[in-house]
Parts: C-alpha cells; structure tokens; sequence
C-alpha cells in the first residue's frame, strides 16, 4: 500500500486553511487504498497578538486599511468556502484570538491520533460560531468533547516546558522557507503552497502512484 506522509503548516485563524483541509479531504476521499499520514504543524498568522487577542474590528483595520477593504477580501473567502461546504460565519467573530493555545491542543491530540477531528472543531468553533478559540475555556470545552481528560489539559496549558518545541516548529518552517500558509510537505518532498484545489491533489496522488507501480 502506498503511504504518503503529509506536514501541512497551517493556523486554526487561516480561512484558507480551513479551506484547503476541505479541498485535500475531497481529494483524499477518492484514493480509499492510499494509507496517509497527516500531521498538522504551527503557523501563526499573528505571532505577536496579544495573549487576549484583538478586537476583530480593529484587526482587520490593521490588517487591511478599511472595513471596506477586510469586507472585499471575506467576501471572497466567503464564496470559496461555499463551494467547499464551509459556510463562513464572520459576522459573529468579535475577538481576532492568539492562536498558540489552539495548537498546543493540537499537538497535544496528535498524541492520541484525534489531531484532525480538534481541528475540525476549533475551525467550526472560531469561523461558524464565532467562539474565542485563544480562551482557554473555550479550549477546554473542545479538548473534553473529544475525551482529552480536563485535569490533563489544564495541567497541560499551565507547563510552560511544551511551549518551546512547539514554537521551535514555527521557527524551522521560517527557515525552510516557508512564509505563508497552508503549506502542504508532501513526503517530505514535494511542497504545495496555497489552498490548492482538490484536483491538483489528487495529480499530485496519481503521480505518486505511478512511481511505485
């Protein structure tokens, strides 16, 4: 059986990587025989957001001139994420969060191979419903829906020892080379930047059959 490994640098803030995890599942949902292993690694957008986030408004004023400006460019968003089944929800966002703690979720379900049903949950959590995923409580409540103990994952957050090689992989992306995001590895080879559609995935997977056949 062919095993493709994929490294998909992405942030639980990035609409276009919400995007793109639905474009590769699409994808994947075609090669049923193709064993894959998906790790999803750190990228923040925002690594120097405050711990309590920002006000949305603010942050897209920051980020883009004018809510004229930040609305032309979710609209956009908005329609590709129709076309994927993702019906983006950015009017009920109030806080722009820092995402660190969302990944250390992450890492932490990685442990126990549940990584991409978290992610699922904090993209839900943060772009349907407009819930702060930088709060901890928040965070709480997602890790104990998919049985990550609470007393461990607060025990988790409060240990300052995970924090560094978390942010060491962001620090080894940036000096891979990688300055946007999603980024996809594939087999620590072939890299794919951008939300790419679910047929050049799946070219990429043909192709790397026909290598081993």
């Amino acid at each position: 059986m062919l095993m493709i490994e994929l490294d998909i640098f992405s942030d639980t803030v990035c609409p276009w990587c919400y995007i793109g995890k639905k474009r590769l599942e699409n994808a994947l949902n075609k090669y049923k025989n193709l064993k894959i292993k998906q790790t999803w690694r750190p990228f923040q957008l925002n690594p120097g957001m405050p711990p309590d986030g920002m006000d949305r408004q603010e942050y897209l004023i920051s980020k883009f001139g004018s809510s004229d400006a930040a609305k032309t460019v979710y609209e956009n968003i908005y329609e590709e994420g129709v076309k994927e089944g993702i019906n983006f929800n950015f009017d009920l966002i109030e806080v722009t969060p820092n995402s660190f703690n969302s990944h250390r979720l992450l890492a932490l379900a990685y442990n126990t191979n549940i990584q991409e049903k978290v992610l699922d949950d904090l993209f839900e959590s943060y772009f349907l419903h407009g819930k702060d995923i930088g709060d901890p409580n928040i965070l709480l409540q997602i890790a104990i829906k998919h049985n990550i103990d609470a007393e461990e994952f607060k025990s988790y957050l409060s240990d300052q020892e995970n924090i560094e090689p978390l942010a060491n992989e962001e620090i080894q992306a940036k000096k891979m080379g990688i300055n946007s995001i999603p980024t996809f590895i594939v087999n620590k080879q072939i890299v794919i930047n951008g939300a790419q559609t679910s047929e050049n995935f799946e070219l990429i997977f043909e192709k790397l059959k026909a290598r081993i056949n």
